[in-house]
């Protein structure tokens, strides 16, 4: 097929293509120019545009909706949105997070007030005890690198060099850092399930338990809220999985070793007693509920009566979601029991 035309007519054509290709880039730079002088100038200072990178297209600067400041506020308009112009929230963030009403977080009444050690302040070489200090916090990161996991032995130590010497460490980030308080909580909480009996006078390298996580929490540079929250979220767990081992332990029979793992939350319980009514231990009474039924939670309080006895943490009560019942004064007690 062999189409035929004018030499005018080819001229004609090429002419339209070039002179659009002119045309568009015309048009482009004019707007260009346009949105730079705004920009500049101040005009349209109530509506700007919103420019982001998209890696795709190899980091090219793309425009993804336009901003409207009205009295301090930014609010992007864009046509997805399903808003309306008149119900959208034009208050700042920062300006609501003033106005919603502050919950002041205090720390529980077991943290203990921190005092210095008088061994800290004699005449000790810092520069040693710090470069010992760093080279244990060196071989743990390395070891946690590796696959492997951290050494109660080197947690005590690290206790010990900065309880002597008043230095601190650094893990490097704060993810190292809380991961490793973690491990040493849950080292603390072993400890303390392992304590004979009901006492509670359990000491961890000649330091009480608290004052043990405590000091360590310093020594990392770990806020005492922050630490203090991630022992309290333990022990929650602690209690919640010691509730449902010891009655599947009852269930098989093992009357005797259900009495031991809750004599062990018990012990847990009065080293560090959760504050009343706290979210803690309702996040435990709402995840018992879904797994036992209530005469199986009255159950275990029995139970606890007889391991406990007045030592009771009224916690423990409130982790399996029942309400105390008094009795002519014989003691808060449930005293249904399975069938």
């Amino acid at each position: 097929m062999v189409i035929s035309c004018r030499k005018s007519t080819v001229q004609f054509v090429g002419s339209v293509v070039a002179l659009s290709f002119v045309v568009v880039f015309a048009v482009r730079v004019v707007v260009r120019l346009v949105l730079g002088f705004r920009s500049r100038f101040g005009y349209g200072r109530n509506e700007a545009v919103v420019v982001r990178r998209d890696r795709s297209l190899g980091g090219r600067e793309v425009v993804v909706g336009t901003r409207k400041e009205t009295d301090g506020s930014r609010v992007l308009d864009n046509p997805l949105s399903p808003a309306l112009r008149g119900t959208v929230d034009r208050s700042s963030p920062r300006r609501r997070r003033n106005m919603a009403p502050r919950v002041e977080e205090n720390l529980p009444e077991w943290w203990p007030a921190m005092t210095a050690s008088s061994a800290v302040d004699l005449e000790v070489d810092k520069e040693y005890y710090q470069r010992e200090a760093n080279r244990l916090v060196r071989e743990i990161v390395d070891n946690r690198l590796h696959g492997k996991d951290i050494m109660i032995a080197d947690i005590v130590q690290l206790r010990r060099i900065c309880r002597t010497s008043g230095i601190r460490v650094s893990f490097g980030t704060e993810n190292t850092r809380d991961s490793f308080y973690r491990v040493s909580v849950d080292f603390v909480l072993n400890m303390c399930n392992h304590s004979s009996g009901r006492s509670i006078s359990l000491e961890i390298d000649g330091e009480d338990p608290r004052q043990f996580l405590a000091g360590l929490a310093g020594n990392v540079g770990l806020e005492n809220i922050r630490a203090a929250r991630i022992v309290s979220a333990a022990v929650a767990a602690r209690t919640r999985s010691v509730f449902l081992q010891a009655w599947a332990l009852e269930m098989q029979g093992e009357h005797s070793e259900a009495l031991a793992h809750l004599s062990s939350i018990c012990v847990l319980h009065q080293i560090f007693p959760p504050r009343d009514f706290s979210p803690e231990m309702e996040m435990v009474a709402l995840g018992l509920e879904k797994q036992l039924k209530p005469e199986q939670r009255e159950y275990l309080l029995n139970m606890l009566v007889g391991v406990c006895g007045e030592e009771r943490p009224k916690s423990l009560v409130e982790a399996l979601g029942l309400e105390l019942s008094v009795d002519d004064g014989a003691g808060d007690h449930y005293e249904r029991s399975l069938s």
